[in-house]
């Protein structure tokens, strides 16, 4: 959740992004996650034109720039491929979905629960599974997918190698599953030959390897107005009702972005 200050007129939103620089992440090394003002590093600020309302605004640019990069970089992703996306019902999970359906490829999803498959289905997934640790051995195209986003983390990290072709790619950015470590994990041993592993964290983001212009936020912004991506958040919530958004969140019912306003 990100807390936004409202009353500022004209179409040009300065938005930030963030960082673990030197001056911190605000609400990871930085307290201060619901101040009305803060000071954010100029590398982490974009200007992004936009009509769309501050509470909209919120729910893009943490989860569609990580959500960007990850794909588009790290994965290299093209129209055409077979991607998994494991943990798809997340903010972060959705905005890969839009993002990797809209870019021509053909999205199978991963969710805990039968109950989330229809949403998914609804943002134009080829296919829900259901998540869980055997996922290999369940899935049909194991060994012949293209790119996995894996969001659920370490407790199924090795599963995911083990579903992609020679060539292919898995992507680590997430730990839905918790962060125990990959027991005795060796990967001399453990890791298939020919396969791409990365992992990706929005905390590089501002870091000169990782510029913010390296994302088009812009044309983000702009797709989500048109309504190509469903990028709304799931609950907004006013400050006075913080307790209640954090109610949500440890109940594991936000069901993608929630975003706090602060008047």
């Amino acid at each position: 959740m990100r807390g936004h200050r409202r009353g500022l007129s004209g179409r040009r939103i300065r938005h930030r992004a963030e960082s673990r620089n030197p001056d911190g992440g605000l609400g990871r090394t930085v307290n201060g996650s619901y101040a009305e003002y803060t000071r954010a590093r100029v590398d982490n600020v974009v200007a992004i034109d936009s009509d769309l309302p501050w509470e909209e605004l919120a729910a893009i640019p943490e989860s569609y720039a990580t959500a960007w990069t990850c794909l588009f970089r790290n994965l290299e992703i093209r129209a055409g491929q077979t991607l998994l996306i494991r943990g798809a019902t997340s903010s972060f999970g959705q905005a890969a979905v839009n993002l990797a359906v809209n870019a021509g490829l053909h999205v199978i999803a991963t969710t805990r629960s039968k109950e989330r498959f229809a949403m998914l289905e609804t943002l134009g997934v080829m296919r829900v599974e259901l998540e869980g640790p055997s996922l290999s051995a369940r899935l049909a195209e194991a060994g012949q997918v293209d790119a996995v986003l894996d969001l659920v983390g370490n407790s199924v990290v090795m599963d995911s190698l083990a579903i992609v072709r020679r060539g292919g790619r898995v992507c680590l950015a997430g730990f839905l599953g918790g962060l125990a470590p990959v027991p005795d994990f060796n990967p001399l041993l453990q890791m298939p030959s020919g396969v791409h592993f990365s992992f990706f964290g929005s905390f590089v983001f501002g870091n000169p390897q990782f510029p913010l212009s390296d994302v088009p936020l812009q044309a983000i912004a702009r797709d989500v107005a048109l309504g190509r991506y469903r990028a709304k958040p799931s609950r907004v919530f006013k400050f006075d009702e913080i307790h209640a958004a954090h109610r949500a969140m440890e109940a594991n019912q936000a069901n993608g972005k929630m975003v706090v306003l602060v008047d």
